[in-house]
Parts: C-alpha cells; sequence; structure tokens
C-alpha cells in the first residue's frame, strides 16, 4: 500500500526512481515475490521513507521496462542509509538481481515549486 503526501514532509527530500526488466519467466510468479518483497522493507524504514510506490508496466507500446519503484526519502542521508543497509542488499542480491535483464535507477533532490498546490 502506498504512503503517500504525509504534509510537509513530502516537500522536500530525494526522489529515487526504479525501471526493473524481469526476464520473461520469472514475470507473474518470481518477479512479483521480489516487487513484494521490497515494498515491504520500505514499511520497516518509516523514519527514513515519506512514500512508496510500486507497480508493473501496462504501456503496450513500450515494455522495455516491466516494473518500476518510486521511492521518496525524507533526506539524501536516508537515501543513502536505506541503500547501504543490508536488508537492501540482500533483497536487492537475492531477489531482485538474479532474475533482471536490466534496470536503470535516478535519484533527484525535491524542492518545492511555487506556493498553490496543483
Amino acid at each position: 500500500m502506498p504512503i503517500f503526501r504525509k504534509g510537509e514532509e513530502f516537500n522536500y527530500g530525494v526522489e529515487f526512481v526504479l525501471l526493473i526488466a524481469f526476464d520473461k519467466n520469472s514475470l507473474g510468479g518470481h518477479a512479483e515475490d521480489a516487487m513484494a518483497a521490497l515494498v515491504k522493507l520500505t514499511t520497516q524504514f518509516p523514519s527514513l521513507i515519506v512514500q512508496a510506490t510500486k507497480g508493473s508496466n501496462f504501456n503496450a507500446n513500450n515494455m522495455e521496462y516491466t516494473h518500476g519503484v518510486v521511492i521518496r526519502f525524507r533526506s539524501s542521508e536516508a537515501y543513502e542509509i536505506f541503500l547501504k543497509s543490508s536488508d537492501y542488499n540482500y533483497i536487492w542480491g537475492s531477489k531482485i538481481q538474479p532474475i533482471t535483464e536490466k534496470a536503470i535507477s535516478v535519484h533527484f533532490s525535491v524542492d518545492p515549486v511555487g506556493t498553490e498546490l496543483m
């Protein structure tokens, strides 16, 4: 379940976007288990994470990546702590990486733009 917009805490931080192309043999089974493990892990770090969302690609015109994850961290320090944690590295190395054809990730700092709600 996504954690969404925790008030002022959502205005700043680091956005982490991860796109994954799971191998076709893992889709539906191992891939979904791997994604569920990653999301479960994010719920164990409420002091670091403001929002976590995952999903599968439903765009039939562009299936280069099969799944995506977006995680909003409270700070760059929180981002570093999470990615260096043994739990994240265990899930990445044992559940995600073995069934991944390719992955791309980006992270960027988030600052509010303007004062009006969109």
